[in-house]
This record gives C-alpha cells, sequence and structure tokens, in this order.
C-alpha cells in the first residue's frame, strides 16, 4: 500500500514539475484559426475583377492534326541455318540419364549401454554426459525410459568395445564402473 501512495505522489510532483518548467500545455481545435490578414485578402481577391488587359483563358485551341507519317519497313535478311554436330548435347544427356553404379550399403546397427544409474532429471543426465564428452571425447546420449527415468549411454559395437569404453570413462574420470 505504501509503495503504491509512493508512486502516485512521485508521478504527481513529476507532473508539477513539468508544468513550472514548460507551463501549462494549451489544448486547442485541430483546425488552425484563420489569420486576420488571410481573411481579408481572400476577400479582396473575390472581390476584385480581373484588369482589362488581362485577357481570360477560354478553351484551349485544339491540336493541329498530325501529317500522315510514311513508314519504311526494313526486312531482315534470312541468313542460312547451321546444323549443330550431333555428339554436342549427347555427352551430356548420356552422363544425367546413363545409371550409376551401386554400392552396397552397411547397415550400422548401434547398440547404446547403459553404465550409470538412472538420473531423476534430464537436465541433471545432461550435465553428466557433457562433463563426460569434455573429460572422455567419447559420444554419449540421454536415453529417457520413462518420465523422471533417464539413463546415459555410451554405442557399442561388442562385448570388448563395451569393456574398452569402460575402462577408458574409470582412466579418464577416476570413477569406479559397474562391470560389463
Amino acid at each position: 500500500m505504501i509503495r503504491i501512495i509512493g508512486i502516485l505522489i512521485g508521478s504527481a510532483l513529476s507532473v508539477a514539475l513539468l508544468i513550472v518548467v514548460l507551463g501549462v500545455p494549451e489544448f486547442g481545435s485541430a483546425e488552425p484559426e484563420p489569420v486576420e490578414w488571410q481573411e481579408t485578402a481572400i476577400e479582396a481577391a473575390i472581390a476584385t475583377e480581373p484588369p482589362a488587359d488581362v485577357e481570360v483563358a477560354a478553351e484551349p485551341e485544339p491540336a493541329p492534326e498530325p501529317e500522315a507519317v510514311v513508314e519504311t519497313v526494313v526486312e531482315p535478311v534470312a541468313e542460312p541455318v547451321t546444323e549443330v554436330a550431333p555428339d554436342t548435347g549427347d555427352a551430356l544427356v548420356d552422363a544425367i540419364f546413363s545409371p550409376v553404379e551401386e554400392r552396397p550399403v552397411e547397415i550400422i546397427q548401434e547398440n547404446w549401454y547403459a553404465f550409470w544409474s538412472p538420473f531423476r532429471s534430464e537436465i541433471a543426465a545432461n550435465g553428466f554426459v557433457e562433463q563426460l564428452q569434455r573429460t572422455t571425447g567419447l559420444d554419449y546420449r540421454v536415453v529417457k525410459q520413462k518420465p523422471g527415468v533417464y539413463e546415459v549411454a555410451f554405442a557399442y559395437e561388442d562385448d570388448t568395445d563395451i569393456r574398452a569404453k569402460l575402462d577408458s570413462i574409470a582412466a579418464a574420470t577416476g570413477l569406479e564402473m559397474p562391470d560389463g
């Protein structure tokens, strides 16, 4: 309540200071009032007649009709058409539409091994992953099992890869890793 009273008093003091410094603002209509000399000049212009030596413009004279224009037509000279060699564009077309040898693509199925106890917060799990990535240089992923259960895992190919990665994590961080 005291804050509101302070705000109101401060606002009133600043408005009062502006009025003292700048003066009371004058609020007027949107249309400017005509000045006295303007009114008399307009009335004088309407009341006076044009002088006798000034001719009043009448309808404009019609423009003279244009004279007939003689057109000269220049016909282009036909040049002989040269045939394009048949192999000029064929190489490009063949390159575009020729079948490309297909190489077999190995399908890599990554397995992810969760090596740490689950976290309750995704933010905590992501922070743990960032620190591990800086320390070990390995790729980790946060896997959401269900709401409130986030596991940290790394990709592996076989059991020996799991053991090697767990050993490298333990050596880099000093953490005790569970047996893989």
